[in-house]
Protein backbone atom coordinates (compact mmCIF):
# COMPACT_ATOMS: atom_id res chain seq x y z
CA UNK A 1 0.00 0.00 0.00
CA UNK A 2 1.43 3.42 -0.87
CA UNK A 3 1.15 5.84 2.00
CA UNK A 4 0.12 8.87 0.91
CA UNK A 5 -0.19 12.58 2.85
CA UNK A 6 -3.40 11.81 4.30
CA UNK A 7 -5.15 14.58 5.95
CA UNK A 8 -6.77 12.07 9.13
CA UNK A 9 -3.51 10.81 9.87
CA UNK A 10 -1.40 13.62 9.13
CA UNK A 11 0.53 12.41 12.49
CA UNK A 12 1.37 9.20 10.95
CA UNK A 13 2.24 8.91 7.52
CA UNK A 14 5.76 9.70 7.51
CA UNK A 15 6.31 7.80 10.56
CA UNK A 16 5.07 4.52 9.02
CA UNK A 17 7.08 5.58 5.58
CA UNK A 18 9.70 5.32 7.48
CA UNK A 19 8.81 2.10 9.50
CA UNK A 20 8.38 0.70 5.72
CA UNK A 21 11.62 1.91 4.73
CA UNK A 22 13.89 0.64 7.47
CA UNK A 23 12.08 -2.35 7.79
CA UNK A 24 10.72 -1.93 11.45
CA UNK A 25 7.00 -3.22 10.72
CA UNK A 26 6.95 -6.52 12.77
CA UNK A 27 8.93 -4.37 15.82
CA UNK A 28 5.98 -1.84 15.23
CA UNK A 29 3.50 -5.26 15.41
CA UNK A 30 5.17 -6.70 18.18
CA UNK A 31 5.08 -3.06 19.70
CA UNK A 32 1.20 -2.97 19.88
CA UNK A 33 1.18 -6.58 21.09
CA UNK A 34 3.86 -7.29 23.28
CA UNK A 35 4.50 -4.10 24.43
CA UNK A 36 8.19 -4.36 23.55
CA UNK A 37 10.15 -5.25 20.99
CA UNK A 38 14.15 -6.38 19.78
CA UNK A 39 15.76 -4.36 16.72
CA UNK A 40 18.58 -6.99 15.36
CA UNK A 41 21.99 -5.25 14.90
CA UNK A 42 21.74 -5.56 11.29
CA UNK A 43 19.25 -3.21 11.43
CA UNK A 44 20.40 -1.06 13.97
CA UNK A 45 23.66 0.31 12.96
CA UNK A 46 27.36 -1.17 12.38
CA UNK A 47 29.42 -3.54 14.82
CA UNK A 48 31.74 -0.40 14.29
CA UNK A 49 29.47 2.68 15.70
CA UNK A 50 28.23 0.13 18.46
CA UNK A 51 31.87 -0.23 19.48
CA UNK A 52 32.22 3.50 19.42
CA UNK A 53 29.48 3.81 21.51
CA UNK A 54 30.98 1.44 24.03
CA UNK A 55 34.23 3.28 24.08
CA UNK A 56 32.54 6.26 24.87
CA UNK A 57 30.56 5.24 27.92
CA UNK A 58 34.11 3.21 29.79
CA UNK A 59 36.06 6.68 28.67
CA UNK A 60 32.94 8.67 30.37
CA UNK A 61 33.08 5.95 33.66
CA UNK A 62 36.87 6.98 33.88
CA UNK A 63 36.46 10.68 33.57
CA UNK A 64 33.60 10.69 36.40
CA UNK A 65 35.04 7.89 38.56
CA UNK A 66 39.02 7.38 38.04
CA UNK A 67 38.14 3.72 37.08
CA UNK A 68 39.68 2.57 34.10
CA UNK A 69 37.65 -0.98 32.90
CA UNK A 70 40.15 -2.90 30.91
CA UNK A 71 38.32 -5.75 30.10
CA UNK A 72 34.57 -5.93 29.73
CA UNK A 73 33.86 -9.34 29.41
CA UNK A 74 35.78 -10.27 32.31
CA UNK A 75 35.38 -7.20 34.43
CA UNK A 76 38.60 -6.27 34.99
CA UNK A 77 38.77 -3.27 36.63
CA UNK A 78 41.60 -3.63 39.48
CA UNK A 79 39.21 -4.71 41.81
CA UNK A 80 36.51 -1.96 42.43
CA UNK A 81 33.50 -1.36 42.52
CA UNK A 82 32.07 -0.29 38.74
CA UNK A 83 28.55 -0.52 38.50
CA UNK A 84 27.07 3.09 37.88
CA UNK A 85 24.48 4.94 35.76
CA UNK A 86 25.57 7.77 34.27
CA UNK A 87 23.46 10.50 33.24
CA UNK A 88 23.23 13.67 30.51
CA UNK A 89 25.42 11.65 28.17
CA UNK A 90 24.34 13.86 25.19
CA UNK A 91 26.88 16.20 26.62
CA UNK A 92 30.13 13.81 26.92
CA UNK A 93 30.97 12.51 23.67
CA UNK A 94 29.25 13.42 19.89
CA UNK A 95 28.75 9.50 19.35
CA UNK A 96 25.35 9.79 21.55
CA UNK A 97 24.66 12.92 19.88
CA UNK A 98 24.33 10.66 16.57
CA UNK A 99 22.70 7.98 18.43
CA UNK A 100 19.58 9.96 18.49
CA UNK A 101 18.98 10.29 15.23
CA UNK A 102 19.74 6.38 14.22
CA UNK A 103 17.15 5.23 12.01
CA UNK A 104 15.74 2.95 13.80
CA UNK A 105 15.70 4.60 16.80
CA UNK A 106 14.31 8.24 16.09
CA UNK A 107 11.10 6.12 13.84
CA UNK A 108 10.28 4.07 16.97
CA UNK A 109 10.67 6.61 19.31
CA UNK A 110 8.41 8.93 17.01
CA UNK A 111 6.19 5.58 16.20
CA UNK A 112 5.24 5.10 20.22
CA UNK A 113 5.54 9.12 21.65
CA UNK A 114 4.41 10.97 18.48
CA UNK A 115 5.41 13.12 15.67
CA UNK A 116 6.44 15.69 18.68
CA UNK A 117 8.31 13.03 20.60
CA UNK A 118 11.43 14.61 22.86
CA UNK A 119 14.31 13.25 24.44
CA UNK A 120 13.95 13.01 28.60
CA UNK A 121 17.26 11.65 28.88
CA UNK A 122 20.46 9.80 27.39
CA UNK A 123 21.97 7.26 30.21
CA UNK A 124 24.83 4.68 30.46
CA UNK A 125 24.60 1.64 32.63
CA UNK A 126 27.12 -0.44 33.77
CA UNK A 127 26.12 -3.63 35.51
CA UNK A 128 28.24 -6.30 37.33
CA UNK A 129 28.08 -9.50 38.58
CA UNK A 130 25.26 -9.51 41.40
CA UNK A 131 23.06 -12.51 42.56
CA UNK A 132 20.76 -9.16 43.37
CA UNK A 133 18.12 -8.07 40.24
CA UNK A 134 19.20 -4.07 39.66
CA UNK A 135 15.77 -3.06 39.90
CA UNK A 136 12.23 -4.73 40.75
CA UNK A 137 9.08 -4.74 38.37
CA UNK A 138 8.11 -0.85 37.71
CA UNK A 139 7.33 1.46 34.72
CA UNK A 140 8.98 3.88 32.72
CA UNK A 141 5.85 5.83 32.93
CA UNK A 142 6.09 7.94 36.03
CA UNK A 143 3.25 10.27 37.41
CA UNK A 144 0.54 9.04 35.29
CA UNK A 145 -1.90 8.31 37.36
CA UNK A 146 -4.21 5.17 36.59
CA UNK A 147 -6.12 4.23 34.30
CA UNK A 148 -3.22 4.58 32.12
CA UNK A 149 -3.73 5.04 28.17
CA UNK A 150 -3.47 2.34 25.95
CA UNK A 151 -0.91 4.90 24.00
CA UNK A 152 2.30 5.45 24.98
CA UNK A 153 3.37 8.61 26.58
CA UNK A 154 7.18 7.61 27.18
CA UNK A 155 9.27 5.04 25.57
CA UNK A 156 12.49 3.39 26.18
CA UNK A 157 14.70 2.98 23.93
CA UNK A 158 17.68 0.34 25.01
CA UNK A 159 20.81 0.28 22.89
CA UNK A 160 22.41 -3.38 23.46
CA UNK A 161 26.48 -3.16 24.32
CA UNK A 162 27.15 -6.33 25.10
CA UNK A 163 25.56 -9.53 24.62
CA UNK A 164 21.89 -9.68 26.82
CA UNK A 165 21.87 -13.53 28.07
CA UNK A 166 19.67 -15.27 30.93
CA UNK A 167 22.60 -15.28 32.60
CA UNK A 168 23.90 -12.04 31.73
CA UNK A 169 21.63 -9.65 33.76
CA UNK A 170 19.03 -9.47 30.73
CA UNK A 171 15.70 -6.88 30.65
CA UNK A 172 13.25 -8.57 32.53
CA UNK A 173 9.74 -7.57 30.97
CA UNK A 174 6.16 -8.60 31.14
CA UNK A 175 4.87 -9.43 28.19
CA UNK A 176 1.42 -7.32 27.44
CA UNK A 177 1.86 -5.45 31.05
CA UNK A 178 0.84 -2.26 28.75
CA UNK A 179 -2.10 -2.95 28.54
CA UNK A 180 -3.11 -2.97 32.24
CA UNK A 181 -3.12 0.72 32.69
CA UNK A 182 -1.39 0.64 36.01
CA UNK A 183 1.64 0.13 38.05
CA UNK A 184 2.64 -2.98 39.50
CA UNK A 185 1.53 -2.90 43.25
CA UNK A 186 4.47 -3.74 46.16
CA UNK A 187 3.22 -7.67 46.44
CA UNK A 188 3.67 -7.86 43.11
CA UNK A 189 7.09 -5.84 42.17
CA UNK A 190 9.17 -9.01 43.65
CA UNK A 191 9.28 -11.42 39.95
CA UNK A 192 11.83 -13.87 41.56
CA UNK A 193 10.04 -14.59 44.55
CA UNK A 194 8.48 -18.26 44.29
CA UNK A 195 5.11 -17.16 45.32
CA UNK A 196 5.33 -13.94 42.62
CA UNK A 197 1.70 -13.58 41.16
CA UNK A 198 3.79 -11.70 38.06
CA UNK A 199 6.08 -13.75 36.14
CA UNK A 200 8.92 -11.80 33.78
CA UNK A 201 10.68 -13.34 31.28
CA UNK A 202 14.42 -12.63 30.34
CA UNK A 203 15.31 -10.87 27.08
CA UNK A 204 17.75 -12.06 25.06
CA UNK A 205 19.39 -9.88 22.54
CA UNK A 206 23.27 -9.86 20.98
CA UNK A 207 25.17 -6.23 21.33
CA UNK A 208 24.18 -4.02 18.79
CA UNK A 209 20.43 -4.48 19.31
CA UNK A 210 17.58 -2.21 20.16
CA UNK A 211 15.28 -3.27 23.01
CA UNK A 212 12.62 -1.23 22.80
CA UNK A 213 9.64 -1.08 25.16
CA UNK A 214 6.38 0.86 25.48
CA UNK A 215 6.29 3.14 28.74
CA UNK A 216 3.55 1.74 30.55
CA UNK A 217 5.47 -2.00 29.88
CA UNK A 218 5.97 -3.62 33.12
CA UNK A 219 9.65 -4.05 33.75
CA UNK A 220 12.57 -5.07 35.70
CA UNK A 221 16.80 -6.67 35.70
CA UNK A 222 17.77 -10.36 36.36
CA UNK A 223 20.79 -10.60 38.13
CA UNK A 224 23.87 -10.79 36.52
CA UNK A 225 25.37 -14.40 36.95
CA UNK A 226 28.12 -14.15 34.75
CA UNK A 227 31.60 -12.70 35.24
CA UNK A 228 32.08 -9.34 33.59
CA UNK A 229 30.08 -6.66 33.19
CA UNK A 230 26.94 -5.53 30.98
CA UNK A 231 26.76 -2.65 29.18
CA UNK A 232 24.14 -0.05 27.25
CA UNK A 233 23.06 3.13 26.82
CA UNK A 234 19.28 4.39 27.20
CA UNK A 235 17.28 6.56 25.75
CA UNK A 236 13.91 7.81 27.33
CA UNK A 237 11.90 9.86 25.13
CA UNK A 238 8.23 11.42 26.33
CA UNK A 239 5.59 13.14 24.11
CA UNK A 240 5.95 16.81 24.84
CA UNK A 241 3.57 17.62 27.06
CA UNK A 242 5.36 15.60 29.75
CA UNK A 243 8.31 16.81 32.45
CA UNK A 244 11.62 15.31 30.89
CA UNK A 245 14.29 13.91 33.44
CA UNK A 246 16.55 16.41 32.24
CA UNK A 247 16.35 20.38 31.16
CA UNK A 248 17.91 19.56 27.61
CA UNK A 249 15.95 23.13 26.17
CA UNK A 250 17.90 24.70 29.00
CA UNK A 251 21.30 23.50 28.54
CA UNK A 252 22.15 22.50 24.81
CA UNK A 253 24.38 24.73 23.61
CA UNK A 254 24.15 26.75 20.15
CA UNK A 255 26.75 24.96 18.42
CA UNK A 256 25.69 21.39 18.95
CA UNK A 257 22.41 22.78 17.77
CA UNK A 258 24.33 24.21 14.43
CA UNK A 259 25.89 20.94 13.63
CA UNK A 260 23.04 18.74 13.90
CA UNK A 261 20.06 18.86 11.63
CA UNK A 262 16.49 20.73 12.60
CA UNK A 263 15.12 17.41 14.18
CA UNK A 264 17.95 17.04 16.83
CA UNK A 265 16.50 20.47 17.75
CA UNK A 266 13.32 19.28 18.00
CA UNK A 267 14.30 16.38 20.43
CA UNK A 268 16.21 18.59 23.02
CA UNK A 269 13.41 20.86 22.97
CA UNK A 270 14.51 23.83 21.54
CA UNK A 271 11.88 24.66 19.37
CA UNK A 272 9.37 23.97 22.22
CA UNK A 273 7.76 27.89 23.08
CA UNK A 274 7.36 26.36 26.48
CA UNK A 275 8.01 27.29 29.21
CA UNK A 276 7.45 31.15 28.03
CA UNK A 277 10.14 33.54 27.58
CA UNK A 278 8.14 36.23 25.93
CA UNK A 279 4.24 37.93 26.47
CA UNK A 280 2.20 35.63 25.52
CA UNK A 281 -0.16 38.04 24.07
CA UNK A 282 2.53 38.39 21.54
CA UNK A 283 2.13 35.02 19.83
CA UNK A 284 0.32 34.48 16.66
CA UNK A 285 -2.32 32.50 18.31
CA UNK A 286 -2.64 30.66 14.98
CA UNK A 287 0.70 29.97 14.96
CA UNK A 288 0.40 28.40 18.57
CA UNK A 289 -2.53 26.19 17.60
CA UNK A 290 -0.30 24.68 14.68
CA UNK A 291 2.35 23.70 17.25
CA UNK A 292 -0.21 22.06 19.18
CA UNK A 293 -1.74 19.65 17.20
CA UNK A 294 1.80 19.42 14.89
CA UNK A 295 4.57 19.72 17.03
CA UNK A 296 6.49 21.46 14.86
CA UNK A 297 7.41 24.97 16.48
CA UNK A 298 6.42 28.00 13.95
CA UNK A 299 8.72 30.43 15.87
CA UNK A 300 11.69 28.49 15.12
Amino acid sequence: MQIADWETTPDLNEIWRDVLKHDLTENVAELEAFGFTIVPPEKVAPPEFSQRIQQALLDVHERKTGVHIGDVANGAHGGEEVAASHWRLIYEDRVFEEMLLNPAVYTLARYLCGQSAVLSDILGLIKNQDDRPTHMLHTDQHGTPPPMPTYAQVCNVTWTLTDYTAENGPVAIVPGSHRFGRVPQPYEKDFLAEDAPVKAIPVEAPAGSLIVWHGATWHASFPRKNPGLRLNVIMVFCRQYMKPINDFQRDTPQEMLDRNPPEFAHLVGATHPYPVRDDPAKWDKDALGRFLRTGQNPWA
